[in-house]
């Protein structure tokens, strides 16, 4: 190999220093580098850079208290804005009233700035001192990002914590309360954070649960399932699908909520009715309560040592018990209360339902909002999940005909959900797959989503029958606007449910940019509900709520009520106050529940006493004086004195960035992201780059020392280790990509008098010359980790790995071979232009990897046994997609690159006319994303696809492998090929495990740089990452893997694993154990040519 010429030498130095902005002249180096580790350290421990910047931000002046009057306008409004006022960041602040907690009564203006460890006073620095042995620093965060990024929910209400813990059991738990009791500082419990009623926040300690909840014990038919709450549920339904089980609760964030907050909320949704809640399909429930003493209701000794030792408890329990049952009016209350949904104060229910007092004290917890106790495990009997099922979307002429219907459905029995869509709900998806028939319907329409299921097709057709039996018996009364037809096909079925899942988030991101989204959730008697929907339409006209709109839980009388306004001035505020005493008063008129699912929280907690009666009320207060005498556990929810709560502390969403303007932080992008269980999730982005908006625009004099503190952590926390795959737009109902907002923020870094952009800019010009000496440098550290080994080259690497800005791992790959040309085809054969990206032409497998050729060396061995002449573009050494750059934040030189790229490609596929491989998904999203040549795009196709419509056929597969892993890159998950990797792969091996992970972290070469994110750093080491789904499964079936989960049951049980992103393969190796490489291997190697192939 010759070394590269002079100038090139040049240019790679000066690429190098654009690649890793750290390595500029040694001094430099040492000090960014040490600087970046600084950084990192500080995220990942309390650090004493942070307690200096809390001690100079302790000296400004104090602030004053900012009601929702108290505006200001920035003297530089954002590029392209008008000025707009600029609102607190809590709207009529109100510092809440902890009864018991006078330590907690002070008002803002004697706070002061709570910036870091050094913020804090008397109660709260003890407990921080006090926790140093328990939790490591790494998991404490007491600064203004973090407090406000994880204290953050989906509610319209905002708490900062004082101090955020990560709790990663329940030993810390116990602990942790109990130094929570000791320094009375009240506690607030956190799960998956998609509350919607303020339930989940607090200005005092937060205790949020980390990824580590996920113990998982399923009986041998499935009926059971015991789970820690750090599950989200639509994971455990995964692992019960094998048994055709599932959990009874079924909210529309089933996708996001975590099992803690489901038992906490005593969550419900569109399918679980009342009779398969938490409540009711609870089996056994371990609970820590107020003074750390652990129950477990399933576990006889706990519960004899219980009876002991908490014997006044248990007495006290049973005597309210006794005394309600010896009530016949209040019994009768209850039981009519709780026959319709309902979580409105505390589940006393219980106290009729149970004599044992083991049952009413498990049942007790359910739906107490962390209020009376944490509970750290639950055991659930499970629910039938029928596999019929149809779906019919309904469309009538009005809302009362709608209501009517619903009524007659539910008598019927005939139905297992009933959603109803008013007007305003049905414009929001009338553009959504498979719903463009909701175009231009009479204002009046209301539609009904209808869906029969069965233990068989037979037993489901029956239900449909009934129900287009019902409807037409009352043809008259509930006039249709279309046929009841009900659709089988699995795709239009999930399309209705999808849009009636993502209702809230939708209507919520179609509001004026800068407006709250404020969500009520109601429910009453069948019977009633034609009443409430015309009461609901009154009541938005009265106040003035134009963009209101009511949709739901039809079948059991359950409305979502979504509407938006501004709190710029008090009379806003009182706007929505007026609203919520009509509301609440037209809801009790009609026999309804105030809260139907989403918990009383802080919202509804004024109105607990209207609801139930002075009688009832008393009996809840009485429950929390017995469980929670200090009242630490999560004070003021529930149940408050405060009649004023559910106005105080409301949240504005001002305008930051057009890209996440829209959102209503719901939440349910976290699921998605690979870097939330080590710094920020897309949600937490979203809300810190708010406040930092907001914080730009201020001229309050102590809001500047927070924008530094701010900006300095928003570096790595948001931006560095964000890997802007795009994933959390898959998630999100609106498709709001952060990974955008991340990239221009980058972008923002970058003028063309950085050295990063000049750098960037010389690069593209000598972009082959650059990438040729990337196999040199691969292969020289490789001979170097053959000769020393990986223990010792690796304990060599790490400390060059904090100066250089890149962290070697074991799987670091050696160089590629040189890209040698085509050999020719026979004559006629068909074409591709096969496009082997810089990735490819760069790495080649990893050492120890069974394979040594490069993966455009098994591409040509593959396109050449089906027969297919193959075309190179010209100047392939110098093809690039450009997404190295414009993840970095330099868009105007990936642009550039990107447009080169098209250019060539045109020439060689003569306009799009011969199909063109790519090996590196990443790659093709970004050309099929943002190419001009709508034909070209048509015409690159990803490597399974092509491989799957292509190569197949022309090829003989045996399967020689016995048991293989698959991860489809995130890319290849936007495009939906999902199901050509597992054609592959089902093809060549006699088992498949999919990956559930969404996002391997490794995001380019980020996840060297920042390897925590990709499961190489500390971080990643004590946290899994939150992933979609972390069951595994066989492609093309629910059968066979219930319970075991990536990666663990990896690396003992597949051989190998492939994917189609060679980085991504570097992060699932290390993640498993197992060498990844391109799928393209394995079906290589499966291959042989087809008879003649050549001449087809």
């Amino acid at each position: 190999l010759r070394p590269p010429p002079v100038r090139s030498k040049r240019l790679v130095l000066l690429f190098l220093s654009f690649s890793f902005p750290r390595q500029r002249g040694m001094k430099r180096t040492i000090f960014r580098s040490a600087r970046a580790a600084a950084m990192r350290k500080r995220t990942l421990q309390s650090t004493a850079k942070n307690q200096q910047n809390a001690q100079a931000a302790k000296a400004a002046p104090a602030p004053t208290v900012l009601q929702a009057t108290h505006i200001s306008f920035a003297s530089q409004p954002p590029k392209g804005e008008a000025p707009k006022p600029n609102i607190d960041f809590i709207i009529n602040h109100q510092p809440p009233q902890h009864s018991g907690a006078a330590w907690l009564k002070t008002k803002r203006v004697q706070e002061g700035p709570a910036f870091g460890d050094e913020a804090l006073e008397g109660g709260y620095k003890a407990f921080r001192e006090d926790i140093k042995s328990v939790v490591p620093d790494a998991r404490v965060f007491t600064d203004p990002l973090r407090t406000l990024a994880y204290g953050t929910d989906a509610s319209f209400y905002r708490l900062v914590p004082k101090i955020v813990v990560k709790v990663h059991n329940e030993e810390e738990m116990v602990k942790l309360i109990l130094a929570a009791r000791k320094n009375k500082t009240p506690i607030t419990f956190r799960a998956g954070g998609t509350s919607l009623s303020g339930q989940a926040i607090t200005d005092s300690i937060l205790l949020k649960l980390g990824h580590t909840w996920r113990y998982r014990k399923i009986s041998e038919d499935g009926s059971k399932i015991t789970v820690e709450p750090g599950w989200i549920l639509g994971q455990v339904n995964r692992m019960l699908a094998p048994y055709a089980r599932k959990l009874g609760p079924d909210p529309s964030s089933i996708e996001s909520c975590w099992i803690g907050g489901v038992v906490a909320n005593n969550s419900s949704g569109m399918c679980c009715g009342v009779a398969q809640n938490t409540y009711h399909t609870v089996s056994d429930i371990r609970m820590v309560l107020h003074d750390g003493t652990v129950l477990d209701t399933h576990d006889p000794a706990s519960w004899a040592s219980f009876q002991v030792s908490h014997k006044a408890l248990i007495d006290g329990v049973m005597s309210i018990a006794s005394k309600v049952k010896a009530d016949p009016e209040l019994v009768a209350l209850i039981k009519k209360k709780f026959s319709i949904k309902c979580t409105t104060g505390y589940s006393i229910n219980a106290l009729v339902d149970f004599d044992s007092p083991l049952e009413v004290i498990k049942h007790l917890m359910v739906g107490s909002e962390g209020t009376l106790g944490f509970v750290s495990r639950v055991t659930y009997n499970t629910v039938p999940d029928y596999k019929d099922k149809a779906s019919a979307f309904v469309i009538f002429q009005s809302v009362e005909d709608a209501a009517t219907a619903t009524h007659y459905l539910r008598e019927a029995n005939c139905t297992d959900a009933v959603e109803l869509f008013d007007r305003p709900s049905l414009y929001t998806c009338e553009n959504m797959e498979y719903m463009q028939h909701l175009r231009g319907l009479p204002e009046s329409a209301t539609a009904l989503l209808i869906e029969c299921r069965g233990e068989n097709e037979e037993q489901m057709q029956s239900r449909i029958d009934q129900v287009v039996g019902v409807l037409k018996s009352h043809h008259k009364e509930c006039i249709t606007l279309n046929e009841v037809e009900f659709s089988f096909d699995a795709k239009e079925c999930a399309a209705f449910w999808d849009a009636r899942k993502a209702l809230i988030p939708m209507v919520g991101a179609v509001r004026e940019a800068g407006t709250s989204v404020l969500l009520e959730d109601v429910a009453v008697p069948v019977k009633n509900l034609a009443k409430l929907c015309k009461g609901i339409d009154q009541m938005f006209k009265k106040f003035d709520y134009k963009d209101g709109s009511a949709f739901g839980h039809a079948l059991e009388g359950n409305l979502h009520l979504v509407f938006t306004q501004d709190f710029e001035t008090i009379e806003q505020v009182n706007r929505y106050a007026g609203m919520m005493d009509y509301l609440c008063k037209m809801v009790v008129e009609l026999e309804g529940s105030l809260k139907a699912e989403h918990g009383t929280g802080r919202n509804v907690a004024p109105y607990v006493e209207l609801e139930w009666g002075k009688k009832a009320t008393g009996i809840m207060w009485e429950l929390k004086a017995l469980f929670d005498p200090e009242d630490q556990l999560n004070p003021g929810v529930v149940l408050n004195t405060n009649p004023n709560v559910h106005k105080e502390n409301l949240k504005p969403l001002p305008v930051a960035h057009g890209v996440v303007d829209n959102c209503m932080e719901c939440g349910f992008c976290e699921s998605a992201c690979p870097s939330g269980h080590v710094t920020l999730t897309p949600r937490q982005r979203i809300v810190t780059t708010r406040e930092i908006a907001r914080l730009e625009r201020s001229v309050m004099p102590e809001d500047a020392a927070k924008l530094v503190l701010m900006k300095d952590l928003y570096q790595y926390n948001a931006l560095d280790t964000c890997a802007a795959d795009g994933m959390c737009a898959t998630k999100c109902p609106v498709n709001i990509n952060t990974g955008r907002l991340v990239k221009n923020v980058r972008a923002k870094k970058y003028d063309d008098k950085t050295l990063p952009f000049r750098a960037a800019q010389a690069s593209v010009s000598s972009f082959g010359a650059i990438m040729g000496t990337v196999p040199v440098l691969l292969n020289t550290v490789d001979k170097i980790h053959g000769v020393l080994g990986s223990a010792v080259f690796g304990a060599i690497a790490a400390p060059f790995g904090v100066l250089l800005g890149v962290h070697w791992n074991k799987y670091v790959p050696k160089g590629a071979a040189k890209l040698q040309q085509p050999a020719p085809a026979a004559a006629g054969a068909p074409s591709v232009v096969y496009l082997a990206t810089c990735v490819s032409r760069s790495m080649g497998p990893a050492r120890g990897d069974m394979e040594t050729d490069s993966i455009h060396e098994k591409t040509m061995s593959l396109l050449g046994k089906a027969g297919i002449n193959v075309v190179m573009p010209a100047d392939i050494s110098n093809a690039c997609c450009g997404l190295i750059y414009d993840s970095r934040g330099l868009p105007t030189q990936g642009d550039e690159q990107l447009r080169k790229l098209e250019a060539s490609l045109l020439e060689a596929s003569n306009g799009g006319e011969t199909p063109i491989l790519a090996d590196t998904s990443p790659c093709i999203m970004r050309m099929k994303d943002y190419f001009t040549n709508d034909k070209l795009k048509a015409a690159i196709y990803d490597p399974t696809e092509y491989a799957a419509k292509f190569l197949l056929p022309r090829l003989d597969i045996t399967a020689k492998e016995k048991s293989v892993a698959i991860h489809v890159p995130c890319s290849s998950k936007k495009m939906k090929k999902d199901a050509y990797f597992e054609q592959i792969a089902q093809a060549c091996a006699s088992e498949v495990t999919v990956s559930p992970v969404p996002c391997c972290g490794m995001a380019g070469d980020r996840g060297l740089r920042f390897p925590e994110m990709s499961g190489g750093g500390v971080a990643s080491a004590v946290a899994a990452p939150p992933g979609e789904a972390m069951v595994l499964r066989e492609p093309g079936s629910s059968s066979g893997k219930g319970g075991r989960t990536w990666p663990a049951d990896v690396s003992g049980s597949c051989s190998e694993g492939f994917s189609t992103s060679r980085t991504c393969e570097i992060a699932l190796s290390l993640q498993t154990g197992t060498h990844f490489k391109s799928i393209l291997y394995l079906l290589d190697r499966c291959s042989t040519p087809k008879q003649g192939a050549a001449e087809a």
